[in-house]
């Protein structure tokens, strides 16, 4: 028996994936487009090695903030493990609860949820904006219930959509990654990876209007910086400004 048939399963893949972590690095670029040849803003990205290592999220939770009937930002990536920090920083209660993701709600949350946040600010007595209607109607201040943030750990992969049971105009979306090679395309439908390590990888993307999954891409890292491409294969609603 080999010297490294004696070491434990468990640690020869440890050992495995630290080698290839060892490997240089390299970082990725991916322009993506809808099925109309535009850039596809909001898209997930992710790099997929053979040999995923373990992930390490940060020890911060990640802010998604209620603001002005909104979730922002609308759509947020982190990896599995993750605390989500949900504030609400309107001056009107709002409301926190998981809905499955896709435009016919194909997609259920990985992750079920629900909560109610106050408002960050106290209603003034003697009339001002006290909600979201421009009530002008004169009020005593209201005690607060309970808090304006709520904070939720994420530890299995895939989407989670984010809804409002007060207000159904709000609609927001996390995705969590078992890869720690993640991006989300910006207003030129570009993403940005640093630090993937050589080797044959996978390039899989994800929208959250998708109504089925995305041709995974073959893509080769190698030391020098790549730039690939990729195409939705079919059109995103437009968003709500």
């Amino acid at each position: 028996m080999s010297h490294l048939e004696r070491i434990p399963r468990a640690l020869a893949l440890a050992l495995t994936t630290l080698v290839a972590l060892g490997a240089q690095a390299a970082s990725v670029q991916v322009l993506v487009t809808d099925a109309d040849g535009k850039p596809a803003i909001d898209t997930v990205v992710l790099i997929e090695p053979a040999i995923k290592p373990l992930l390490k999220p940060g020890a911060a939770p990640v802010l998604i903030a209620q603001e002005n009937l909104r979730f922002v930002p609308f759509l947020t990536v982190v990896p599995a493990g993750t605390t989500l920090r949900f504030l609400n920083r309107d001056s009107y209660d709002h409301h926190v609860r998981s809905v499955p993701s896709g435009p016919l709600g194909s997609m259920p949350a990985v992750k079920s949820f629900e909560m109610r946040l106050d408002a960050a600010e106290v209603a003034p007595a003697g009339g001002g904006r006290v909600s979201e209607y421009d009530d002008p109607r004169p009020t005593a201040p209201r005690k607060k219930s309970g808090s304006s943030q709520a904070d939720i750990k994420v530890d299995a992969a895939g989407p989670i959509g984010l809804g409002c049971h007060l207000h159904a105009s709000m609609r927001g979306q996390v995705y969590v990654t078992d890869t720690p090679w993640f991006a989300k395309t910006d207003e030129n439908g570009i993403a940005r990876i640093d630090n993937v390590p050589e080797g044959a990888a996978q390039l899989v993307l994800w929208h959250p209007d998708q109504l089925q999954d995305q041709p995974p891409q073959q893509v080769q890292v190698s030391a020098e910086a790549l730039k690939a491409a990729g195409k939705l294969n079919f059109v995103p609603r437009k968003r709500r400004g």
